[in-house]
């Protein structure tokens, strides 16, 4: 099972790699569904195993101490949250495949759609934070080239929307990520409830409200969501409604993972205002429009602030609720945006 593991995040390397080799766009496609339908078969196995089985499965590649290796991860949550997210990013490869859409005809389509597969599926598995670090960054190359494909003027400026946002989440989450190393002497999720727990109260906030903002950049909530709505709608439909349904959701994950793992409890009152600020201003500015893209985009925006929300509420009712909501908002918002 542990090999299957990795293969769910290395394929899709390994197909990308070979198609900006190979070049030709039907052996680039064919590549794409290969690779990308292999990954969703282990995926899927080890789906079953830890369902079944009611296991956690762990990698830890690199050969170093628990402390220092680049650790996969998949309980039930993450399992779930991959194999989702494989089925979509195949499903909406078939959509651009048969509307043969100008930016599917670039020879970097293909390779860098594969890169984001194989992104979103490591921020789900990462069980250290320095390695989810590593697949905020693979997806922050790989959506930007995607955004850009076509190179029309309104793709450019939203994109360097996009990036300069992104760049400072990156920014705000490394340096996070070498303060919690620094105070505990490791990054592994597994490892840090303990430690972080022995920290000053001070210090401890201080390390939470640094991941709080990283993942709530990324997620696009309240008040760093503008650069959703300006950058989605100047997308091709295959890959706004991609972004739509997955990339905003690694944030939450990633808030759900920090909430209920390393700060349990924690901060929960701060959470529920800015899920409150973040479905009231998204609601306002899908009204505030006619564009339907755009429309849509200032939901996701309102929805995530739902699922904000709910966490900030606290309590396995409201935690359950808000998973929910967020699988169930994957394949909605995904077809939304296809139908557009």
């Amino acid at each position: 099972m542990t090999v299957l593991l990795s293969l769910v995040v290395l394929l899709p390397l390994f197909g990308a790699a070979t198609a900006l080799i190979l070049r030709r766009r039907p052996v680039q496609r064919a590549l794409s569904f290969v690779t990308l339908g292999m990954s969703l078969v282990a995926a899927t196995s080890v789906l079953v195993d830890a369902w079944s089985n009611d296991e956690v499965n762990v990698v830890r590649m690199g050969g170093w101490p628990g402390s220092f290796a680049i650790t996969f991860v998949a309980d039930r949550l993450a399992s779930v949250m991959v194999v989702i997210a494989l089925t979509v990013t195949l499903l909406v490869l078939l959509y651009s495949v048969g509307q043969k859409s100008a930016g599917e005809r670039s020879a970097f389509y293909h390779p860098v759609y594969m890169v984001m597969s194989a992104g979103i599926s490591q921020a789900f598995l990462a069980g250290d934070l320095f390695n989810l670090f590593v697949a905020f960054e693979i997806l922050l190359m790989a959506s930007y080239v995607l955004l850009t494909l076509e190179g029309s003027d309104a793709q450019i400026r939203s994109g360097t929307t996009y990036v300069v946002l992104n760049v400072i989440e990156s920014m705000v989450l490394v340096t996070a990520v070498g303060l919690i190393f620094a105070a505990t002497g490791t990054v592994s999720m597994a490892e840090l409830p303990a430690r972080l727990a022995t920290l000053p109260d001070g210090a401890r906030m201080g390390l939470q409200l640094l991941l709080l903002v990283a993942f709530g950049i990324k997620a696009a909530v309240f008040p760093l969501f503008f650069w959703l709505p300006d950058s989605y709608p100047t997308a091709p439909s295959s890959v706004s409604a991609v972004f739509a349904g997955l990339l905003t959701k690694v944030g939450v994950y990633c808030l759900i993972r920090t909430q209920t793992l390393l700060f349990p409890g924690e901060l929960n009152d701060l959470i529920v205002v800015v899920g409150a600020l973040t479905m009231a201003l998204g609601v306002l500015g899908a009204i505030s429009h006619t564009d339907m893209k755009r429309i849509l985009s200032f939901h996701i925006v309102s929805q995530i602030g739902y699922m904000v929300f709910g966490l900030g509420i606290g309590g396995t009712t409201a935690i359950a609720a808000t998973i929910f909501y967020l699988i169930h908002h994957i394949p909605v918002k995904t077809s939304l945006f296809l139908v557009e």
